[in-house]
């Protein structure tokens, strides 16, 4: 692939994205990608849903959440396959970083409480408290780190991430 150059004439960067992420899944990021000349090319990744090309990469993996409830689901109900994953990261040295699209109230994930239903009762049945926990023990165990942001800035924050302007 040829490297493309920005309107100052600088290479273009390029975002690539995995082709197991649905395609239209993340528009937030699309968008930012449009508006900041930032090409995005869909291939199979090793690990997570992003990374960058070119110079400077880092060897850094972006892997998106929608919600502390789909990070929840890949922590316990998906373990197996989300442990095999950040294995993988830390044996070929990429640095994977766990992004969910969600604001912690206070800042704390032990604060976050389910959405009810319409039958007034919670619609997801895990301990914010327990998922704190077995992140943390995956941290210190495979050096991956879990972060917070608000959807409407997961573009910028993501390229952040992969730029390493961001821990």
């Amino acid at each position: 692939m040829t490297s493309r150059r920005a309107r100052d004439g600088s290479d273009a960067m390029v975002l690539l994205e995995d082709t197991r992420n649905q395609p239209g899944k993340h528009k937030n990021i699309e968008q930012y990608c449009r508006q900041n000349e930032i090409e995005i090319v869909r291939t199979k990744l090793l690990v997570g849903d992003y990374m960058l090309t070119g110079p400077g990469s880092g060897g850094i993996s972006v892997d998106t959440k929608q919600g502390v409830p789909e990070l929840a689901s890949n922590v316990f109900q998906e373990h197996e396959r989300f442990r095999a994953e950040c294995e993988m990261a830390q044996k070929c040295g990429i640095r994977l970083v766990i992004l969910t699209e969600e604001v912690l109230p206070g800042g704390l994930l032990e604060n976050w409480r389910s959405p009810r239903g319409n039958d007034g009762l919670p619609r997801h049945k895990f301990d914010p408290a327990k998922l704190k926990k077995a992140m943390l023990t995956m941290q210190d165990k495979y050096q991956v780190r879990f972060r917070f942001c608000d959807g409407r800035s997961t573009g910028r924050v993501l390229i952040e991430f992969l730029k390493g302007e961001r821990e």
